[in-house]
């Protein structure tokens, strides 16, 4: 896709109205039986309109993804500043984390159909998790060096079991609806952080 056809502010515009309909649609239809045109519909364009844009479905649908993926874990990493203290830490973690995840709970739903039929999607979700936990093991190894996490956890074990479970944990009372007041799900979750860890 020529990277100039998106430089004019009508095509930013365009492009804009292309991925909010895709969102929409892939969140009202799922990821398996949006159409084209239900997004060229919904955006008031014409399908001669979105291959400007856009290659495939894949493609937006991998736009909306890598955005969602970005709000959702990429909140932590702007978080930097404040004391570096491993409780107040993971539980400002784990609540940007919570609150992003509800934000997009119906988009998360189309990510999780997506992973199970589309190879493509289900390596970018790989490779982004790959990145943001990453971070984590950066962080729970920095603590470690300092002496606030025992040297009997294994910490690259630890953040893979931890960021799975919160994920999992999201999934269930956000995309699922099992009932939990927001507090709660921080508390709870940050509970297990700490006791895995062995943070006081």
């Amino acid at each position: 896709m020529a990277e100039d056809r998106l430089l004019t502010r009508q095509g930013l515009r365009t492009r804009g109205q292309l991925l909010r309909a895709g969102r929409k649609a892939l969140e009202d239809r799922g990821y398996n039986a949006t159409r084209i045109q239900d997004i060229t519909d919904a955006a008031g364009v014409s399908v001669g309109t979105f291959y400007t844009y856009f290659d495939s479905k894949e493609e937006l649908f991998r736009n909306l993804l890598i955005a969602v993926e970005d709000e959702v874990y990429g909140e932590l990493a702007d978080r930097r500043a404040g004391a570096d203290d491993p409780a107040v830490r993971i539980g400002e973690a784990n609540r940007l984390y919570l609150e992003a995840f509800r934000r997009n709970a119906r988009f998360w739903a189309a990510i999780a159909e997506s992973a199970l039929s589309d190879e493509e999607s289900r390596r970018v979700l790989t490779e982004r998790r790959r990145y943001y936990r990453s971070r984590t093991i950066r962080a729970l190894s920095r603590w470690q060096e300092r002496g606030v996490i025992g040297t009997e956890v294994e910490i690259e074990a630890a953040a893979e079991a931890l960021g799975a479970m919160t994920e999992r944990c999201a999934y269930l009372w956000f995309v699922f609806g099992e009932p939990i007041e927001l507090e709660t799900a921080v508390d709870q979750v940050t509970a297990i952080w700490l006791a895995t860890l062995g943070v006081g």
